[in-house]
């Protein structure tokens, strides 16, 4: 028993030593996992509010979009992560197979390999643990103080949840992997040889279940489109479209490095048709480095253009709605002879706050005002319940649909105007012009009634032209469109932390992974070294290596990187916001994908010319455990 402990940990240190460098990229892999996960898991699940001047803390119904919208984003930045850190240690045992394989052959039990793998594992993972839940508070602190977001510490139950995630999926991908490692018999896997995977035949079976099960996910999408009446589950089923994308993945990249197999032999060009013939029989690496490109880059690119057009669409719908030049805000009632024209309109609007306890604006409105100052476009179905707001004396009320649903239509909601609540029938729902506040319309001949307010007092004044009046409330309708974005602004300011975090974290798992790839090469490099090849056509062939999964990546990158951000922009906020909103994200994708690029080209080469002075290699292709 005790010869067992003392061979066992002689082999544990053994295993440290002759794979520290590993060992430390994996723990650097593992530490910047936690760090992301703790961060994420904190804005999915550890946010109660994200709180503003228009907004009540006990509005759900208000904040929900965003909430939701975080949450989701959370959840897939966790899910990213999580097989990321699952990819990293998986190419760690796939460096380490020929000492597993050297323990099989002693005859050491499996239980004992289990147990040395395990107890190493175990002690990387709680210091990356640690320091990485260190790392992840600090950065939240930070960014919690900046977005004023009130929870400004991480709770335990999230630091347990984190910790939760990691144990259960780390487990998973240790004991799955430990399965392949050590099933079969290792004499007859090592007489076969296993070193590569044989994917030069394309299986056509396997394609045709693929284009199966992806053509049910179209039809899925199709009847959830047709027979849902809430738009979100609706854009939210287009996720389909992605997943079929993506599961049509094996097949789509297997044919484009078929046609470039082709091509490169025709054109003779010997590095690209070696590179080719390579990619071809390790396509397992080519696939988790395209999914990783395209994970990483649909995320960053889609977040940032769904904030970017929300900012744009914050300015673009004040300026093609609201038509007057100014507007004076003067908050106390006063008392004008003045009857409103075309060119000038006196209006009134209060500061109100719904049932809920909601901040909101009551505006009284007319024919007169819809027809010269704001053009206000209602929700399709129901265009009866604006008339009946301008055209009677009536508690009809216009409520933005950003607000309320169209379900709500006809029923009663109650608003407290002037520390008194009154009850109005929600007649239609309209289009907000302006994101900067909550406005609800009335008859302006009901509202003063109601109040008791005579008919020559306002306390708001619409300007169509220029105007010589001085005062310090006086906005222009630049100064609307700018509140409008402002507010856009604070409204996403949390999705872009949670992007550039992403991306951040993102380029360094990266650069860990590309790290294990080329350290995984060595074996093939020194086959060339030992064939006499030039070095520079080796390093040519590795260029290759790197650029040809970036085209790849860039097939599928486009259309799915465009349908993720439409999906995130409408589950938020009605299409009718992104008229005539243009897109630039393929700028972003170009940019990020020329970055991953000079990433893993430098990598490769890194480990490349730290092997041109080698002079054994035949001795370490004689002996591969070395």
């Amino acid at each position: 028993m005790v010869n067992s402990l003392m061979f066992g940990t002689k082999i544990g240190r053994l295993l440290k030593n002759s794979g520290k460098k590993e060992r430390i990229q994996f723990w650097f892999a593992s530490m910047v996992t936690v760090t992301a996960t703790l961060l994420y898991t904190m804005f999915a699940f550890g946010l109660s509010d994200i709180t503003n001047d228009s907004l009540s803390k006990n509005d759900v119904q208000q904040l929900q979009g965003v909430l939701s919208s975080v949450i989701l984003i959370s959840i897939i930045a966790v899910m990213f992560f999580q097989w990321i850190l699952a990819t990293q240690l998986q190419n760690l045992f796939n460096i380490r197979k020929h000492f597993t394989e050297a323990l099989l052959l002693m005859g050491t039990p499996h239980k004992k390999i289990v147990k040395i793998y395990v107890s190493e594992l175990v002690q990387v993972h709680v210091s990356a643990t640690l320091i990485g839940c260190v790392i992840g508070s600090i950065i939240y602190i930070v960014v919690a103080n900046v977005l004023q977001i009130e929870e400004r510490y991480v709770p335990v139950q999230i630091y347990l949840i984190c910790v939760l995630i990691g144990i259960l999926l780390n487990s998973y991908t240790i004991g799955s992997n430990l399965y392949k490692l050590l099933r079969g018999n290792i004499v007859e896997k090592i007489r076969n040889g296993n070193d590569y995977i044989k994917t030069n035949k394309i299986n056509v079976k396997g394609v045709l279940v693929r284009i199966c099960i992806a053509a049910i996910l179209v039809i899925l999408m199709q009847y959830i489109s047709v027979t849902s009446t809430v738009r979100q589950i609706v854009e939210l089923s287009k996720f389909c479209d992605i997943l079929a994308g993506m599961i049509l993945f094996d097949p789509i990249a297997r044919g484009v490095y078929q046609l470039l197999y082709y091509m490169t032999k025709f054109m003779k060009s010997k590095d690209a048709f070696l590179s080719v013939v390579m990619s071809k029989s390790y396509f397992r690496k080519v696939k988790i480095t395209c999914m990783f490109l395209i994970l990483s880059c649909t995320l960053f690119v889609g977040l940032h253009s769904l904030f970017r057009m929300v900012r744009v669409s914050g300015e673009n719908i004040v300026d093609k709605n609201i038509g007057y030049a100014y507007v004076l805000d003067k908050k106390d009632i006063e008392v004008n002879d003045r009857e409103s024209d075309s060119d000038t309109y006196y209006g009134l609007k209060i500061k109100s706050k719904t049932e809920s306890g909601s901040n909101v604006f009551v505006s009284g409105i007319d024919s007169l005002y819809v027809n010269h100052f704001e053009k206000i476009n209602v929700v399709k179905g129901s265009e009866e319940g604006l008339n009946k707001v301008l055209n009677e004396n009536a508690n009809s009320i216009l409520m933005p649909e950003i607000f309320a649903a169209s379900s709500d239509i006809g029923k009663t909601i109650k608003i407290n105007m002037e520390g008194k609540m009154y009850d109005f029938i929600v007649a239609s729902l309209y289009y907000s012009n302006d994101f900067s506040e909550l406005n609800c319309f009335v008859n302006i001949n009901y509202l003063k009634d109601t109040l008791h307010i005579g008919s020559n007092e306002h306390n708001i004044v619409f300007f169509n032209e220029g105007n010589s009046v001085s005062d310090k409330n006086l906005l222009t309708k630049a100064d609307i469109m700018r509140k409008s974005r402002e507010r856009a602004v604070s409204g996403t300011e949390i999705v872009e932390a949670i992007t550039y975090l992403l991306i951040t974290c993102a380029v360094i798992s990266l650069f860990i992974y590309y790290s294990f790839i080329a350290k995984s090469n060595e074996k093939d490099i020194l086959r060339f070294q030992a064939m006499g090849m030039p070095y520079l056509q080796i390093i040519k062939i590795y260029i290759w290596n790197a650029v040809f999964p970036i085209i790849i990546s860039g097939i599928f990158l486009l259309p799915i990187t465009k349908k993720f951000t439409y999906i995130c922009l409408y589950v938020m906020l009605s299409p009718y916001y992104f008229v005539g909103v243009k897109d630039s994200g393929i700028y972003s994708e170009i940019v990020l994908l020329l970055l991953f690029s000079l990433i893993s080209i430098a990598v490769q080469m890194f480990y490349i010319l730290r092997l041109k002075d080698r002079k054994n290699f035949i001795e370490e292709l004689r002996n591969p455990g070395m």
